[in-house]
């Protein structure tokens, strides 16, 4: 049996850091990080098809959520698929990015990202953990309107997060690795 909904400190963090990986430019670095790394910024950025600028400032919010690591090399500024030791969330979603990078469609993965891209969301989320809950429910633990409530759960029933049932709305399973790896990150919070 699943224990009851936590109230979870929900620290930007790890809705901000899904956010940044649902961005098509910035899960396109990633990726090429992840594929060859070391490369520079005029590489990544030709491989990309974007301005090096434009680069350089997507490259530096997949830093700033800790998922690449900046290095200078001579003249250029490189980058690698190692995580900051001081964000924990870190670690396991550049691994599970890894995955979805090995076996997943890049829609797939940015739709599931997209799903966990809100502190609302990984509020609903919470509320769903112990049990099927109602839209009623669900908008008054959420402090949502009736409108946010349903564009927000949409946005998780996108990412393959929620359901309705005859209960009202459920979690259900996804075997996505970023799916898993976020549940498993909400769940030990």
């Amino acid at each position: 049996m699943k224990s009851p909904a936590k109230e979870l400190p929900l620290t930007p963090t790890l809705w901000r850091t899904c956010r940044v990986l649902a961005g098509p430019t910035r899960w396109g670095l990633l990726r090429h990080i992840m594929e060859t790394p070391d490369r520079c910024v005029s590489e990544l950025a030709e491989a990309e098809g974007i301005s090096e600028p434009r680069a350089s400032m997507e490259l530096r919010r997949l830093q700033s959520r800790g998922l690449v690591n900046m290095y200078r090399s001579g003249p250029w500024t490189r980058y690698r698929p190692v995580t900051d030791p001081k964000v924990a969330s870190a670690k396991p979603l550049l691994a599970a990015a890894r995955k979805a990078v090995a076996g997943w469609p890049e829609e797939e993965t940015r739709r599931v990202a997209r799903a966990f891209g809100h502190e609302r969301r990984l509020k609903l989320v919470q509320l769903l953990q112990e049990r099927a809950r109602s839209g009623d429910e669900l908008q008054e633990g959420g402090k949502l309107s009736r409108p946010a409530l349903f564009r927000h759960l949409e946005r998780l029933k996108a990412g393959g997060m929620v359901r309705r049932s005859r209960q009202g709305w459920e979690l259900q399973a996804n075997p996505h690795p970023l799916a898993r790896t976020m549940m498993d990150l909400l769940n030990r919070a």
